[in-house]
């Protein structure tokens, strides 16, 4: 593959999310969609219609046809598949989590940096514009130091979704490991390492082995103490897809799920409204305050993530923008919140727990 060449790539995986990986590689400048490798034979028709091969196995696809792989299975598969695509020399792009447990994530990541080749995990929310901006804010201490944190994560999951997938209703597929690693990524990329997580879970709403809420409070490195609410049995118009309207499954409802709060003003996350002192001075309780929006360019994430993931493989980027350590950081973070609700103990956090973008 020369440098111009289009990088031949093959989805790994056709749910959800691999059915929107593979609309994008196909719609993408940078990328030849080659194959589509999904056990549902159902899956060849999508193939049909993005001019690719479908293939039900990735045993069944020429290691000679391609440059790079997405991998969106199911997580337990993320290391077979991945040590897979190494074997074969690919570059690989990972959906989160990076894997099913921190030991085959790290297996997985080792073996990549053994290797030199690029691995990039799919924490896709990193590529908003108002990611970039809330860190400016918080780094820059704009609006003062930082304090505290609250997010909202909570939607209704259709009954067809546990349908499509009986896997969603295991150990793996609670909103966990599926939605919180997302905020949990954020997290550590805007508040830094983590201390100490307390958390209790429930799954009284579905009956099932797996989380359907949960309530988390962390505390960082730093002091700043954040809450967050998760549910997938709720309907409501807080989570950051409502938010900001990166997936098109989601309705979008442009209210923000995240707030927070510093010494001389706070601000709303992803939607960036900013709350301070209506007279600009330090301001109080007692004091009126204004508002206004940062306005940041709407981007689709995947297509950024693409992007990024073409100039990873060409060499125009030194290094991933969300490497397997980092989606390790936010596997770590998970399992944290996990131990803590199991034991119903306070779970302190080694202070390796933290990303490389974090603040």
């Amino acid at each position: 593959m020369s440098r111009n060449d289009p990088i031949r790539l093959v989805v790994i995986g056709a749910g959800l999310v691999g059915q929107r990986h593979a609309r994008h590689a196909f719609s993408h400048q940078d990328f030849d969609l080659a194959w589509i490798v999904d056990p549902n034979e159902a899956r060849q028709e999508m193939a049909q219609q993005l001019e690719c091969r479908w293939a039900a196995s990735l045993e069944d696809v020429p290691a000679g046809d391609c440059d790079a792989a997405i991998i969106a299975t199911p997580n337990a598969d993320h290391l077979p598949s991945g040590l897979t695509c190494l074997a074969r020399n690919w570059a690989t792009l990972v959906e989160k989590p990076v894997a099913e447990t921190i030991a085959s994530g790290e297996k997985l990541v080792s073996a990549f940096e053994v290797a030199g080749l690029p691995l990039l995990v799919g924490h896709h929310r990193r590529y908003h514009p108002s990611f970039d901006k809330a860190n400016e804010m918080i780094s820059s201490a704009a609006l003062g130091p930082l304090i505290s944190a609250s997010l909202i994560w909570a939607v209704r999951k259709p009954d067809s979704y546990f349908k499509a997938g009986a896997w969603r209703r295991d150990s793996d597929g609670g909103p966990l490991l599926i939605n919180f690693i997302h905020e949990a990524d954020l997290m550590l990329g805007l508040f830094g390492p983590v201390d100490e997580v307390q958390a209790m879970v429930s799954s009284h709403a579905r009956g099932s082995t797996v989380e359907d809420s949960a309530a988390i409070l962390v505390r960082f490195a730093s002091g700043v103490i954040a809450t967050v609410m998760l549910t997938d049995a709720a309907l409501s118009p807080w989570s950051f897809e409502g938010a900001s309207g990166e997936n098109p499954t989601i309705a979008e409802t442009g209210i923000s799920s995240w707030r927070i709060g510093c010494t001389a003003g706070s601000f709303e996350f992803p939607g960036l409204r900013v709350w301070t002192d209506a007279q600009g001075d330090e301001g109080d309780w007692s004091r009126p305050l204004k508002d206004e929006t940062i306005e940041t360019a709407k981007v689709d994430p995947l297509h950024e993530q693409l992007t990024h993931f073409a100039q990873l493989i060409r060499g125009q980027v030194d290094k991933p923008k969300i490497s397997g350590r980092d989606g390790l950081e936010a596997l770590r973070l998970v399992e944290a919140v996990r131990t803590a609700a199991r034991t119903g103990q306070p779970y302190f956090v080694d202070q390796t727990l933290s990303t490389s973008n974090a603040v």
